[in-house]
């Protein structure tokens, strides 16, 4: 199963996405960098589709292109007031 992301108002599949506490660490295709750059940049807020259990809102907190493979993010979920929490 891909999970859906909402990244700067496009959206994105990723091609495998792990937990870690409070961060998703995600890997996407390279297409997927101006969107991450975007959110990172502007501070805008990014959700995961479809899966209630992700309904919160999240930031990124880091991006970087991993060659040919694409490019890995990853992201840290907001507080109920939009914070993000380390």
């Amino acid at each position: 199963m891909n999970l859906v992301f909402d990244i700067a108002g496009q959206l994105c599949a990723a091609d495998r996405v792990t937990m870690r506490g409070n961060t998703l660490e995600a890997e996407f295709d390279r297409n997927v960098m101006g969107a991450l750059a975007d959110a990172y940049q502007g501070a805008r807020v990014v959700s995961v589709l479809g899966v209630p259990s992700l309904s919160v809102t999240y930031s990124v907190q880091d991006y970087r292109d991993t060659g040919e493979a694409g490019c890995k993010a990853v992201f840290s979920v907001n507080s109920s007031a939009g914070r993000v929490l380390h």
